[in-house]
């Protein structure tokens, strides 16, 4: 039997030759105006420069990626209105579908825990996945990750970029 070719004309490598190592970018909401006694936490809203520094963070994003060719395919949001309305002008600049944004409940007041379940609940074998949620659980799960992000602190509007290895097995 003849091996299978792509159009190049290469012989292409079978499922066993594959790793999977999909990237992950976490990303604390950018800031928002501050809490007051008739406001939950819960509904805060961005400040003008949170705008401004969710829409710069964006095309960080973007460049980033650009250099791999990837684009974001799932993008995890806590449903609190700031990272709601950070998630809003990220995906606004990456040019996202509306079908990439899933909101998270789970994702507002997280533990690390909370965040690697989202991630592995609703990946679908996404190959970039966008977290955007709050602190101290995002810096605390970069630390997890990753040595680098260890003993950091994510700023509002900050992104962290984290490759995952995926155990061959594991992978879809």
């Amino acid at each position: 039997m003849e091996p299978v070719h792509d159009v190049g004309g290469r012989t292409v490598a079978d499922r066993n030759d594959v790793v999977t190592m999909p990237e992950l970018l976490l990303m604390r909401h950018a800031q928002a105006e501050p809490a007051a006694i008739d406001c939950e936490d819960f509904g805060r809203p961005l400040t003008a420069a949170g705008r401004t520094a969710a829409a710069q963070a964006a095309r960080r994003i973007a460049a980033l990626l650009a250099a791999s060719g990837a684009k974001v395919e799932c993008l995890l949001v806590s449903p609190a209105r700031r990272t709601a309305e950070t998630a809003a002008i990220v995906a606004r600049e990456l040019a996202l579908a509306a079908t990439t944004l899933q909101e998270v409940p789970e994702l507002y007041l997280a533990t690390p825990q909370a965040i690697r379940t989202a991630i592995e609940r609703f990946r679908a074998g996404a190959q970039t996945i966008l977290v955007i949620g709050h602190n101290p659980s995002l810096s605390e799960f970069g630390g997890e990750l990753s040595r680098r992000y260890a003993n950091g602190h994510l700023p509002t509007a900050g992104v962290w970029h984290v490759t995952l290895a995926i155990d061959r097995a594991a992978a879809p």
